[in-house]
């Protein structure tokens, strides 16, 4: 039984240790990354503290990306990448935007003025329900239908796969003929300009 007590009071300092031993970071400010990014942590506090993830890019890939996020206010995948949104404007570092991105916010963001089509078959083809604006939840006709989207002028939208922007969500900047390579087929529920 000493044995026991000992062995065990070993083994729990062991992981204790080895607990306080893992490097740890400050926590990243919120975004929409968690939804289409894996792996996510953190090393160092204060300007240095930075964060690494695998997240999924416009083609569904995975990418390593690194960002230094001292004074982001949220971050956001961008095909692959981590990006630092800061301010009220939602621009990059200095508050500018991102470069052939008008900064989000304020008239004319990234994504404004576009149109979506979803069609039910692939190719463009099948029925179609096209959107000038965000779909919270698609009405029962065309939801989870979707094979193929169009994207008319200039933007970028984003797709999720359950109502108000929850579950699996990707985006894209331009037409994908087939939704199947990137997982999206037959589960689109809702979409917003990006």
């Amino acid at each position: 039984m000493k044995r026991f007590i000992a062995l065990a009071t070993i083994l729990g300092l062991a992981i204790a240790g080895a607990a306080l031993a893992q490097p740890r970071g400050a926590n990243p400010p919120p975004g929409d990354y968690f939804q289409s990014c894996r792996n996510v942590s953190t090393a160092g506090y204060g300007p240095g503290a930075t964060m690494t993830a695998e997240c999924r890019d416009e083609r569904g890939r995975w990418r390593t990306s690194s960002l230094q996020f001292a004074g982001c206010d949220r971050i956001e995948n961008r095909d692959g990448q981590l990006m630092c949104l800061r301010g009220g404007n939602g621009g990059g570092p200095g508050g500018g935007g991102y470069p052939g991105r008008p900064p989000y916010g304020g008239g004319g963001g990234y994504g404004r003025g576009s149109q979506l089509t979803l069609f039910s078959g692939p190719q463009f083809s099948g029925e179609a329900f096209p959107t000038r604006s965000e779909i919270t939840n698609l009405p029962k006709r065309f939801n989870d239908r979707a094979v193929s989207l169009r994207i008319e002028g200039r933007g970028a939208w984003q797709v999720c796969s359950d109502s108000d922007f929850k579950g699996r969500c990707q985006v894209f900047d331009r037409d994908v003929d087939d939704l199947r390579p990137f997982g999206m087929a037959y589960g689109i529920s809702s979409m917003r300009p990006r």
